[in-house]
């Protein structure tokens, strides 16, 4: 991969639409080459600014916004002559269903991003040397370490009973704050399990959810405690939820 093919595929990189052997020829040249490295951090950055800021609806939003607001503008038409109290009401219900497909489209691109930078963040944690910042199969080593670096202490339960070895941990940062990194390892794959507060007054459980992959990588999410956790690997979904659902047992959770 060299420095015309890597600026060919950049844009399609940032997206996250390539696939995972492409994904990761790219990540192998950006370390190693500066300067393509730093066009990526550019075109990453300024994708981030587009999509947190403003915009501009598309074509395809307009049509599903028009679709959805079309029958509450022909009963007002309708009922013109009617009262007008009946007309307010009309246009109110209008409002309330744009407002709502623009929220769904909203949260949607949110959701999609910080899948993005999930996936972003395990596939850069497998190139070079940057897999764990504390290298530790032992908790009570783990745990100390994130002290000071982030503003929670993340649970580090021991799941070699039930196949998965604790590698150590990591520092990151998704979706605009600090989280914690906790790298296990399953045959000969690893799982990165990326977590931060969520509600910190909420300490219910939610159910184990699947997300769509991304690049080839099985995702899940969960909430407890207050605390929300995405987990990526390479392994089979099934296998990711076996490790999901033995965490969730050992932090004393309930599923």
């Amino acid at each position: 991969m060299n420095c015309q093919d890597t600026q060919h595929w950049l844009s399609a990189y940032c997206d996250g639409e390539l696939p995972m052997p492409l994904t990761l020829e790219l990540e192998q040249h950006f370390d190693g080459c500066q300067t393509c490295a730093q066009m990526r951090d550019n075109v990453t950055l300024m994708t981030k600014r587009i999509r947190t800021a403003a915009f501009t609806a598309p074509e395809s939003l307009k049509q599903r916004v028009r679709a959805a607001v079309q029958p509450q503008a022909q009963a007002a038409r309708i009922v013109r002559a009617g009262p007008a109290w009946w007309n307010g009401i009309a246009a109110a219900a209008a409002l309330v269903i744009a407002a709502f497909v623009w929220m769904t489209h909203d949260r949607a691109q949110e959701k999609r991003l910080l899948l993005s930078e999930v996936t972003d963040s395990h596939i850069r944690s497998l190139i070079g040397d940057h897999l764990v910042d504390v290298a530790s199969s032992d908790k009570h080593t783990v745990r100390p370490w994130f002290e000071g670096k982030v503003d929670f202490a993340p649970a580090v339960p021991d799941l070699s009973a039930h196949g998965f070895t604790t590698i150590g941990g990591r520092l990151d940062y998704i979706n605009g704050h600090s989280a914690a990194a906790l790298v296990y390892q399953c045959r000969k794959h690893f799982i990165s399990l990326i977590l931060w507060p969520e509600g910190a007054h909420d300490k219910t459980v939610s159910g184990i959810q699947a997300e769509a992959a991304q690049r080839g990588y099985s995702i899940l999410r969960w909430n407890a405690g207050g605390m929300g956790y995405w987990a990526i690997s390479e392994i089979s979904e099934d296998d990711l939820k076996s490790f999901a659902q033995a965490f969730l047992g050992e932090v004393g959770a309930v599923r």
